[in-house]
C-alpha cells in the first residue's frame, strides 16, 4: 500500500479499525501476526500491534501468545 504524506511530512492515511478487521476476515489462515497485518497495510508492525491491541480491548479481536514474544490475532466475528 502506497502511503501519502501531508504537508508536514506525516502520513495522511490512518490505519482504521475496519481496515484491520477486513484483513483478518479475508485471511486465508485463521490467525495472523501483527507483522502480516502490517505488510498488508503498509505500516510498521508496532502500528499494527497498537491497533490490534485496541481492537482486543474492545473485544473485536482475540489474541494468543504462542511463543516467547509471538502473538497471533483473529477476528471475533
Amino acid at each position: 500500500m502506497d502511503r501519502k504524506r501531508d504537508d508536514e511530512g506525516r502520513y495522511s492515511t490512518q490505519i482504521t479499525p475496519e481496515n484491520v478487521l477486513q484483513i483478518l476476515r479475508d485471511a486465508d489462515t485463521p490467525v495472523l501476526t501483527a507483522k502480516q497485518i502490517a505488510e498488508e497495510l503498509g505500516c510498521s508492525s508496532e502500528a499494527a500491534r497498537q491497533k490490534l491491541q485496541s481492537l482486543y480491548e474492545n473485544c473485536d479481536v482475540g489474541k494468543m501468545n504462542v511463543g516467547a514474544r509471538a502473538v497471533v490475532w483473529w477476528s471475533e466475528e
